[in-house]
């Protein structure tokens, strides 16, 4: 059974009464009026869906101003500073792993090389450059950074090893950043910032030092340090902003594995300065079997490491690898 709505059925009952004796223009009259009835009537609710999505996120990316202070540091001792404005990208975008990105078999006979980017974290568009290097590199990821544990993540994904790059103080004054480790920090304060350091960078492999001219150099501090780390199982490596620093020579006397730094690629963020230094690299893995070489997120040094690192696999005279991979205790 079909319903009607009150306005029609009065309009019917109009129509009914008026048919008998209705001329022409009656019944023109009463149509209208039935037409006005009909839309005035509110119409019965219908039922509806409400979308209870939110809008989508824009993403927001600005350009980042780089500077890097070189007067009154050691150039062992020069922090990479990034400033960022705007807004945070809300999601790392992360490019497919490439078959190259994990450390091949070893060959005993052909040299090895490590090279560690240290300073990941401020930058989100230059840390992704360096998510998306060809091959297996290590990443040293700043903690209580903005985009730390986006980057981490997105690393993790490419098959590049994560590490923690430890804010440590040093001779020049200069501020290490949040989560510092410092010669004044008694043994409960220390462990307590290296604890939540650590647990600030997801898929941990090991540490080095960002800066740290003047803590790695303190037996004590370098104790304190060691020991949690072998709570952790985490490598260490010196990242040698001192000749006077003692922090190798604590972990291997605490049972953790650890490698020193060779070479800085980008003292002189130039890519010609960085291919002089990639040799100088190149040399010592030649010579020992093995090196470390560190570099930093500038554009000079990831637009050289892009072209670079497939020609360095494809000659087949040395292996790029993972730190963890280079730390074969026979070879410590």
């Amino acid at each position: 059974m079909s319903s009607s709505s009150p306005g029609t059925t009065g309009l019917r009952a109009l129509l009914a009464r008026a048919a008998p004796y209705a001329n022409k223009h009656a019944l023109i009259a009463i149509i209208l009026l039935g037409l006005l009835i009909l839309i005035l009537e509110p119409s019965a609710p219908a039922t509806q869906e409400t979308s209870t999505a939110e809008p989508a996120l824009q993403d927001v990316e600005r350009q980042t101003a780089i500077e890097i202070e070189v007067s009154g540091v050691t150039q062992e001792d020069t922090p990479f500073t990034a400033t960022e404005t705007g807004e945070a990208l809300p999601e790392v975008q992360v490019a497919e792993p490439m078959q190259s990105a994990a450390s091949p078999a070893l060959d005993e006979a052909v040299p090895r090389l490590a090279i560690i980017l240290d300073d990941i974290g401020n930058n989100l568009e230059l840390g992704m450059q360096a998510v998306n290097l060809p091959g297996p590199v290590t990443l040293a990821i700043l903690p209580f950074t903005p985009h730390a544990h986006g980057l981490a993540e997105a690393g993790h994904q490419a098959g590049k090893e994560i590490m923690l790059h430890a804010p440590m103080s040093n001779l020049a004054g200069s501020d290490p950043g949040p989560g510092a480790l410092t010669a004044q920090q008694d043994q409960t304060t220390l462990i307590a910032a290296l604890r939540s350091a650590i647990a600030d960078i997801p898929h941990l492999k090991g540490i080095n030092n960002h800066t740290g001219s003047e803590l790695t150099a303190l037996p004590q501090s370098m104790q304190w340090v060691m020991e949690e780390l072998k709570l952790h199982d985490l490598y260490f490596v010196d990242s040698m902003t001192s000749a006077q620093s003692v922090a190798a020579t604590v972990a291997k006397s605490n049972g953790i594995p650890v490698l020193k730094r060779h070479v800085f690629l980008d003292n002189v963020a130039e890519e010609s300065a960085v291919d002089a230094q990639m040799q100088r690299a190149l040399g010592i893995a030649e010579q020992s079997g093995l090196a470390v070489a560190i570099g930093h997120p500038y554009p000079a040094t990831l637009a050289y490491l892009e072209k670079r690192l497939p020609e360095l696999q494809a000659s087949g005279n040395v292996q790029l690898v993972l730190v963890s991979t280079l730390l074969d205790r026979s070879r410590l």
